[in-house]
């Protein structure tokens, strides 16, 4: 199974201008070629029909350390099935060195995580675990979507307030006070009295503090109420567990450990899908087919593999001088899975893999000049993408694979997803719009 990281994903982000014109296997893949509107005059053939073969994949893991934003919730997604999202994370010290006073005694101590604004699905209170970390975390190692870590038996959670109100437009109403929308999770008294009465040592540094106390565990329980999955903020420093004590002499002391970029940290997703994909919960079970329809879904969800089976076959059938000028891949979205609560991704994205199966950038996407689209069209419904370059390698034989992957957007960091129409789709009965359902590549050449 092939590993993907975040870094490999967002390598596609870098979409530059320009249209791929490409000449055939004799001229080189440089060459520019003629616009559409010298049709006429180059006398050029176009085709929809050349074969390709959809499935759905699931991902085996994505890499998700050390991300700007983290996704919390238990979602329920009505075309894809159910979803998971936590973090793990290292707090580190506000300041060192304190020194919290002769006799403290903690007031309250919780987890508050601050919103991005990103919201998926429709959102209700839940109950949210933290568990305090066995494992260490570093900044130089890389973490998975599907790590699993070693905690505490014990959560560390106050049971009393739960379930936690998890809604960016929400505000929260504490005693008599009115607080901006968070995340707030109450954490145990039992707890914050044993960070109060830790060894002074413990303090001295972030690293003395990681070695005592080595994060923290979020996730959502999966059985419990409530709905929804929002973005946290893990880089700002916003995010951070605050403890309220009193000693001798201050009756109001404050205190934080802080989540923010110098935190080793990593997300963390768990799915359960729903038909046409539900097979694909099977460990055995990897791909589905997508010849009708197929998924892609971030968090480390699903994405779709495309092969062109008879490339050989057509390209047997051509002239020499063939000359390829676009190779476009139509992806048109189901509209029947298009619901406005659960927005579709704004774009994907088109990766490949090298001789070893990792994945690797297209050529296209590497292209100077190249503007490989991928957004989605609203006014055709669908998702295009200008493939020129790797459809010509393909033709040439110089392409490391012969499959492409279709892939989600912020992959790492959301939980959305599209389901897309297969080559085989057909329109709907009484449709008179000649809108065409199914995904194709339009391939314009000459000879």
């Amino acid at each position: 199974m092939i590993k993907i990281t975040a870094g490999q994903y967002g390598a596609v982000l870098a979409m530059i201008l320009g249209i791929a014109v490409l000449n055939g296997c004799k001229k080189p893949d440089t060459e520019i070629g003629l616009d559409h509107a010298q049709e006429d005059l180059l006398g050029l053939n176009q085709t929809d029909t050349i074969a390709l073969l959809f499935e759905t994949v699931r991902e085996d893991s994505l890499e998700t350390s050390h991300l700007s934003t983290a996704v919390l919730g238990n979602m329920e997604h009505p075309f894809f099935g159910i979803h998971q999202a936590g973090f793990a994370a290292q707090l580190r010290l506000s300041t060192p060195d304190i020194d919290f006073g002769s006799n403290a005694t903690i007031d309250s101590i919780y987890l508050t995580l601050k919103y991005t604004g990103d919201r998926y699905g429709l959102l209700s209170p839940q109950n949210i675990h933290v568990w305090e970390l066995q494992d260490s975390l570093t900044l130089d190692s890389a973490y998975f979507s599907n790590h699993s870590f070693l905690t505490t038996e014990e959560a560390l959670e106050d049971p009393a307030y739960q379930p936690i109100i998890i809604n960016p437009a929400e505000e929260l109403f504490i005693g008599n006070d009115t607080v901006a929308p968070e995340v707030r999770i109450y954490l145990t008294n039992e707890l914050g009295q044993r960070l109060l009465e830790a060894d002074p040592t413990v303090y001295s540094s972030n690293q003395d503090w990681s070695d005592y106390f080595q994060g923290i565990l979020v996730m959502p329980d999966p059985q419990g109420p409530g709905q929804g999955a929002v973005g946290i903020d893990v880089t700002s420093g916003v995010s951070r567990i605050r403890m309220h004590y009193h000693n001798d002499t201050d009756s109001a002391a404050v205190y934080d450990f802080n989540i923010n970029a110098l935190s080793p940290r990593t997300n963390l997703f768990e799915h359960q899908w729903y038909p046409p994909f539900q097979a694909l919960d099977e460990a055995y079970i990897t791909a589905v087919d997508g010849s009708l329809q197929s998924g892609v879904f971030s968090g480390a969800g699903l994405k779709t593999r495309i092969k062109f089976p008879d490339l050989e076959e057509w390209e047997a059938q051509r002239s020499p001088n063939r000359a390829v000028h676009k190779a476009e891949l139509w992806l048109p979205v189901a509209s029947e899975y298009n619901d406005p609560r659960y927005p579709i991704p704004t774009q994907l994205f088109i990766l490949t893999e090298n001789e070893n199966g990792e994945p690797i950038s297209t050529p296209d996407q590497t292209s100077i000049g190249l503007n490989i689209n991928g957004n989605f069209d609203q006014s055709n419904n669908a998702y295009r993408f200008n493939i020129s370059q790797t459809f010509q390698r393909m033709l040439n034989g110089t392409f490391s694979s012969d499959q492409l992957y279709v892939v989600a957007s912020r992959a790492g960091i959301s939980l959305q997803g599209v389901v897309l129409n297969g080559p085989e789709s057909a329109p709907i009965e009484g449709d008179t719009t000649n809108w065409k359902p199914n995904a194709r590549l339009v391939l314009t050449w000459s000879e």
